[in-house]
Formats: structure tokens, sequence, C-alpha cells
């Protein structure tokens, strides 16, 4: 057994290099990308992309997705795992975490018009006009 753990051992080793090599870090990738959609969407604020930049921001965008979805695959993964650990029994930790969860993912209020709003209507409608205003359809997409 003995020899089986340090086997095991050095396969972990060469799957963390191989990870890197093939997939890298998948959170700083997303932030290169980010990094250059927001360039480009700059300078079509100031003036027209061209077509090469336009395709070279959708391609920006499928790559984005790809490595999200890559993310969303690695937090899965790991919550799949923390569970195995820690079980879920229904226990004070386990409720503990799940408050501090919903505690953490609150909107409390928004800052808009360079002042501080905690009104539920006007979060909401912020909220709404935000998301409403961000997936508004875009032709040169």
């Amino acid at each position: 057994m003995f020899i089986f753990k340090e086997k095991l051992k050095k396969l972990k080793a060469y799957l963390r290099v191989w990870n890197i090599d093939v997939f890298g870090n998948v959170h700083n990738i997303s932030d290169g990308l980010l990094k250059r959609i927001t360039e480009l969407d700059a300078r079509d604020d100031v003036s027209e992309l061209g077509e090469s930049e336009r395709v070279e921001r959708r391609t920006l965008l499928a790559n984005l997705s790809k490595n999200l979805l890559k993310q969303e695959a690695i937090v899965h993964q790991k919550a799949r795992q923390k569970w195995f650990k820690q079980g879920d029994l229904n226990t004070k930790f386990f409720h503990s975490a799940v408050k501090w969860r919903r505690a953490m993912n609150e909107l409390h209020g928004v800052f808009f018009n360079d002042r501080w709003c905690e009104d539920k209507d006007v979060v909401k409608d912020k909220v709404i006009e935000f998301f409403e205003a961000r997936f508004v359809r875009n032709e040169f997409i």
C-alpha cells in the first residue's frame, strides 16, 4: 500500500503540470479576454470598429464563454469534492454555510447619482435597468 500511495503522489504532481499546460489558469485567461473586449468596446465608443476588429470581438466573446464554462465546471467539481468531505447531514455547519452564502449574495442597495440607495423598489428598478442595458441586442455581434 505504501508503494501505491507514493505512486499516487507522483501522479498528482504530473496531473498538476498537465493541467497547467492544457488549461492554464482559467481565471487569468478570463481576465485577459475581458480586458481585450473592454478595449475593443472603448475603441468602438470613440469610432466604429473595423470588420477585423468585430470578428476579433466575436471570437473573444466565444472564447470567454467557453472559459466561463470551464470555470463553472471547476467550481462545481470543487463544491462536490467539499460535499464529499464534509457531507450534508443538515448539521449546524451546513446551515451556517448556507446562511453565510445567502447573506453574501444579498443585494442591499445600489450606488447611483452619487448616492447610496437602499429602497427596494429603486434597487429593483436599477438592477433591471442595468441588465436590460447589458443584454440589449447589438447589431455588430
